[in-house]
């Protein structure tokens, strides 16, 4: 069985049964990337299965986010903004609980960090730097957000997020993960259906 089809049952089944489809379909394309992305920098066997899982389940803590929120068709407001900020405690709280692997947590946490610890959310300073599966699913999450329909915007081009991770290498961006994207276009292509 392709380690993107894992069967879920359980409590990872249950918090995702808790998330609107959009998220779920995003979460979904989310994994399918990342595996393929860990695939390419060669990563373990125990790596991709927590890549896997932790990619799938980035988003969950948006479960917690007001729905209205998730689907607003104008600008968020500072307090809209401040709500989606806290997703990644919301799902942290939720792998706390259910999730042994630390690093199905740290991707869960640290999908919003970025790669030099200087910007992102929920926290970030000098000191904090997510893992490395963590920095996968960012480059994954990214790419997936950019390349599909949101309700405040259509579809970028798979080239525009393309610019916009090579403009951020280094800073928001992992550098291998950014140079491992570049080496596989047509198969990130045919994942985002770019």
């Amino acid at each position: 069985m392709d380690i993107n089809e894992l069967e879920l049952t359980g409590a990872p089944a249950r918090l995702l049964a808790g998330l609107d489809a959009s998220t779920l379909r995003h979460s979904r394309r989310v994994q399918k990337l990342a595996v393929a992305m860990g695939r390419s920098l060669g990563v373990s066997a125990r790596e991709l299965a927590a890549l896997s899982l932790g990619s799938l389940l980035h988003d969950v803590g948006k479960r917690d986010v007001p729905p209205g929120i998730l689907t607003k068709t104008t600008a968020l407001s500072s307090s809209d903004w401040e709500e989606i900020q806290k997703h990644p405690i919301y799902g942290y709280t939720y792998a706390v609980q259910f999730v042994s692997d630390d690093q199905v947590r740290d991707i869960i946490l640290h999908h919003h960090v970025w790669y030099d610890g200087q910007g992102g959310y929920p926290v970030s300073g000098s000191v904090l730097k997510p893992g490395r599966l963590a920095r996968i699913t960012t480059v994954a999450d990214v790419i997936d957000a950019m390349t599909q329909d949101r309700p405040y915007r259509r579809a970028l081009r798979l080239e525009d997020s393309l610019t916009f991770l090579q403009d951020r290498k280094g800073t928001q961006f992992c550098p291998t993960v950014v140079e491992s994207v570049f080496r596989q276009v047509d198969q990130i292509r045919g994942l985002v259906g770019a």
